[in-house]
């Protein structure tokens, strides 16, 4: 069973039980939720006529599923997220985000504000004329503006950090990787260091793995002080390429 599949309306129900309020399982509620805060940023959202997901802005289509693992902590949710645009990224921007809380509602409102704060925004504004050009590059002639979503931490680090910390370890070689061919690149960085040295990194480039892009964040990490049990940071980035060269 594919994902979307997964997430088809159940159009089998009896006529009563159409007509009784069924309680909403945790999917839509989770689903409802991340509709009430994007219309409150000031988008407009709708509910996919035929599977789970919302439909931002008449073009964007966000897919969302609760990822169940008895082996999870009971605080933790951990969110699968599909972003798909029919012509620029038809198979979708894959992304996992993990939340925590007491009970279900805290649990929603933590995951959905860290993938609105940390994925959302760029995917969403890379589709604007905005760009900044402190960042801005050129690969083969051609401009492109990337998008940084907020760098997320975890844990305590011993020095300020700014947005750009990672992107600027990267940039040099992420220029390479940018195409013609396409409006519209991404990258998923995760990277943690444990108070015992081990290195758990993660670099995804349009949702494949990039491991020079991982080898120089381990790198990286390597210098890390790490006074607790762990320290960790990801970051998520669009580039799109300048309109002016569609």
């Amino acid at each position: 069973m594919g994902f979307f599949d997964f997430l088809k309306k159940n159009k089998h129900r009896t006529e009563t039980e159409n007509d009784i309020k069924q309680p909403l399982d945790n999917n839509s509620l989770l689903l409802n939720e991340l509709q009430k805060k994007i219309l409150n940023i000031g988008y407009k959202v709708e509910k996919h006529p035929k599977y789970l997901s919302l439909i931002i802005n008449d073009e964007l289509e966000v897919a969302t599923f609760i990822i169940e693992n008895p082996e999870y902590h009971p605080n933790i949710l951990h969110l699968m997220i599909l972003t798909i645009h029919k012509v620029y990224f038809p198979h979708g921007i894959e992304e996992n985000i993990v939340g925590a809380g007491i009970n279900m509602e805290e649990k929603i409102e933590s995951v959905l504000n860290n993938y609105l704060s940390t994925t959302f925004e760029p995917t969403i504004e890379s589709f604007t004329d905005s760009h900044n050009p402190n960042l801005d590059f050129y690969n083969n002639d051609i401009l492109w503006h990337p998008k940084l979503g907020n760098l997320a931490l975890q844990g305590t680090f011993n020095n300020d950090l700014k947005n750009e910390q990672l992107y600027s370890l990267l940039n040099i070689k992420l220029k390479e990787k940018m195409t013609p061919e396409y409006k519209y690149h991404w990258l998923k960085i995760y990277i943690s260091k444990r108070k015992d040295g081990d290195i758990i990194g993660e670099c995804l480039f349009d949702n494949n793995p990039w491991e020079e892009g991982l080898e120089i964040i381990n790198k990286y990490a390597e210098n890390w002080s790490v006074d607790n049990d762990f320290i960790g940071m990801k970051q998520f980035i669009m580039f799109r390429k300048c309109d002016k060269y569609d």
